[in-house]
């Protein structure tokens, strides 16, 4: 059975978190996906932010793309896996297939029952 999604206001809060560290505004977010008025754009991702809305796929791909971090990391279960994601992103594909390998044999050899 796949994870549950983060409750909305977790995504909100990374989204207002990445917002901020780039320095943008609401209204400057919003013009990303295509709402040019102010009065239309920062109330959308107060909305968001505030975890009264979800944006849809294409809405939360633009969002990812202008905050230059993952969509993965908005939908992130845990802080920990928010975090991983976000260091994973960062390194070259062969580096991020490495990784990868280190923590399935991680998780493998953690994974067993005791005394086996």
């Amino acid at each position: 059975m796949p994870a549950a999604l983060p409750p909305a206001s977790t995504f909100g809060r990374r989204l207002r978190e990445a917002r901020v560290a780039k320095g943008l505004t609401q209204a400057a977010l919003g013009a990303v996906l295509g709402l040019e008025e102010e009065n239309t754009a920062a109330p959308r991702i107060s909305r968001y932010e505030r975890g009264d809305r979800m944006p849809d796929n294409e809405s939360m791909a633009k969002l990812a793309e202008a905050l230059e971090l993952p969509v993965a990391y908005f939908h992130a279960v845990s802080e920990p896996m928010a975090e991983a994601i976000l260091v994973m992103s960062q390194l070259p594909e062969e580096a991020q297939k490495e990784l990868v390998r280190r923590m399935r044999d991680f998780s493998q050899n953690n994974l067993r029952e005791p005394g086996a």
